[in-house]
């Protein structure tokens, strides 16, 4: 029986960078956030349905965590719930027998989205662990052109070329998705169309090096942190080394894994 591929997700509308290889192999997809603020449900419903009208599937075991509940989860070090998702994540590789698996990839730009990356990363060890190996993991750029990951210092292991049919299916799900009219305007305006045509995966950064390798020394999410604290929007900054890494260093520990 051919396996289910699997799309792990930090947000909703992240299933859109891959729209058209999510149509060809109906992967089952976990997302780790609703990506509305506070809310718990956030986008959630326009993802189902791009989901399921693309022939996938949105699992409903894990938890879903609001974005509030992630800052504040990381900046207090409160690990036991993402420790709980990721033990989670890694049985239904392991039940499911995973071959292939996506998720995003690490590039600085949003802590969900490099924290989705480890904890997906660990589930991938821990499913080891539990008598699974995974054949195939890769990850999705989030942040400009598909095939211009880290601005052209990484190049993809899989590229997939879009039809006719399967772009505009890709760009109708982009543009008709409500909660996200102002990103996809700005995705348009500092890439053409056409370069979204290219869907590309990379090989992520193996065991430790997911949590070091950074496109920049300074991730984007501190500076931009910096500048909403000024503004009063923020009370702290979530940083990569005094948050992010000890944090998934935890995680790892409680569910199994060795630090060494």
């Amino acid at each position: 029986m051919e396996k289910m591929p699997l799309l792990v997700i930090g947000h909703p509308g992240h299933e859109i960078r891959c729209h058209g290889w999510m149509s060809r192999q109906g992967p089952r997809v976990e997302v780790l956030t609703s990506g509305g603020g506070a809310s718990k449900l956030g986008r959630l419903a326009s993802t189902r349905e791009i989901i399921e009208q693309a022939g996938a599937k949105l699992g409903s075991s894990l938890p879903v965590f609001s974005d509030h509940e992630i800052y504040a989860n990381l900046l207090s070090q409160n690990w036991e719930p993402l420790a709980r998702w990721t033990e989670g994540l890694a049985q239904i590789i392991y039940k499911e027998q995973t071959d292939f698996l996506l998720t995003d990839m690490v590039e600085g730009y949003n802590t969900s989205h490099d924290l989705v990356a480890c904890l997906t990363a660990l589930s991938v060890e821990r499913a080891a662990i539990l008598g699974w190996e995974v054949n195939q993991v890769f990850c999705q750029p989030l942040a400009g052109r598909p095939d211009r990951a880290w601005e052209g210092k990484l190049s993809p292991s899989i590229t997939l070329e879009l039809n006719s049919e399967e772009f505009s299916k890709k760009m109708a799900a982009a543009q008709n998705y409500p909660e996200l009219v102002e990103e996809v305007k700005k995705a348009l305006e500092e890439n053409t169309a056409e370069s979204f045509r290219k869907e590309c995966f990379y090989r992520p950064a193996e065991g430790r090096d997911i949590l070091t390798k950074l496109p920049q020394p300074i991730p984007f999410y501190e500076t931009f942190g910096e500048l909403q604290v000024s503004r009063g929007k923020f009370k702290e900054v979530i940083r990569h080394t005094e948050h992010l890494v000890p944090f998934v260093q935890k995680v790892r520990s409680s569910i199994g894994l060795s630090q060494e």
